[in-house]
């Protein structure tokens, strides 16, 4: 049943509609002589959120964000991995430098979660207008297409196509413009507290988190783990 109050639905796409490969990546770190698990970046990506959260809210308060963020986040979750797996300083940079250049290729983002195709249609078939904000980098519709996910949405914001990054205002009040709806009728769905929740709040969207690994067990906004779940959010919204 469709929200008689929200009518455009956005959607984060890293960690949320795409997830990635992180098999290949700790096993790229495991050839390289330092053994990982996929948990290792699971529970980096725990500690970079909250750093994340302790260095952006502040300035989300202040109504005053950066223009880029990424570098914050993406700096935290490697050298806090580094610790993880007990890479020695003297090797950071090298690893660093690996990993990085695995998560820039989009093809890592590839791994769609079950009921994912299943909901957008229900979504899309409802009658929402769809879309994605992203930070990434460039090559995002692309992979949007080739993961089958491409049809569902009307429009995608490509931070490194229009120019600004999440939390930012402008790049959510480009898609509000694209969907010709006012704030309050719209939704963002992502999976950073500060980037995603706090900026759509920034902006005067309703924020939606999809939390997977459990980063943030205690939040203010909406929590749900799987995208289906969201269907619920709307019919309290």
């Amino acid at each position: 049943m469709k929200s008689s109050r929200i009518r455009a639905i956005f959607f984060d796409a890293g960690n949320t509609l795409l997830y990635p490969r992180l098999d290949e990546r700790a096993r790229d770190l495991t050839e390289a002589g330092f053994p990982a698990r996929v948990e290792d970046f699971h529970a980096a990506e725990r500690a970079a959120k909250q750093k994340l959260d302790q260095w952006l809210w502040p300035q989300i308060r202040q109504g005053e964000v950066p223009r880029t963020i990424d570098h914050y986040y993406w700096g935290e979750y490697l050298t806090i991995l580094m610790g993880l797996i007990g890479a020695p300083e003297t090797e950071h940079a090298r690893l660093i430098r690996m990993l990085a250049d695995g998560f820039r290729d989009i093809r890592t983002w590839s791994v769609v979660v079950p009921g994912t195709h299943q909901f957008l249609e229900s979504v899309k078939d409802a009658g929402y207008f769809l879309g994605v904000i992203s930070n990434s980098v460039g090559t995002l519709e692309g992979q949007l297409e080739n993961t089958g996910l491409r049809g569902y949405f009307q429009a995608i914001f490509d931070s490194a196509i229009v120019g600004v990054e999440k939390p930012h205002p402008e790049i959510f009040q480009m898609a509000l413009a694209s969907a010709k709806v006012a704030a309050n009728e719209a939704v963002f769905v992502g999976d950073t507290n500060a980037t995603d929740i706090g900026g759509a709040q920034l902006a005067g969207l309703h924020g939606v988190l999809i939390d997977r690994i459990e980063a943030y067990p205690q939040t203010e906004c909406p929590r749900i783990t799987l995208l289906p779940e969201l269907d619920g959010v709307l019919r309290d919204l």
